[in-house]
């Protein structure tokens, strides 16, 4: 067996609808600054039958306390079938507040 591509997205391609095939890997790269600002970004939405999550990693784009940077949502597609991916970026603790951004794909997933 051997392994598929691994894609990545970026905020820039929000509301994208993105071919992959079984067994490619997906790597959400969204701008982050958690320690700072409070805000983090939830995965709402996606359909397990489809892909299953595989993690996330934050990535500091320097070693400054408080530093923003990457935001990475791993996803390994499993099957076929169409999935919407939705995160939001919020303050889990703030109650009844709108997201400050929304992040949605859309993910065909197909047999080689």
């Amino acid at each position: 067996m051997t392994a598929g591509n691994t894609i990545l997205l970026n905020e820039n391609d929000a509301d994208k609808t993105i071919d992959l095939h079984v067994d490619d890997e997906l790597d959400l790269m969204l701008p982050a600054k958690p320690s700072t600002t409070g805000y983090v970004w939830e995965l709402i939405a996606f359909d397990t039958a489809v892909l299953v999550q595989d993690g996330t990693c934050f990535i500091a784009s320097d070693k400054a306390i408080g530093a923003g940077g990457i935001d990475i949502i791993k996803f390994h597609t499993i099957a076929t079938g169409k999935s919407e991916v939705k995160l939001i970026c919020h303050k889990p603790f703030e109650c009844g507040v709108p997201p400050l951004k929304t992040f949605t794909v859309t993910i065909i997933s197909r047999s080689d």
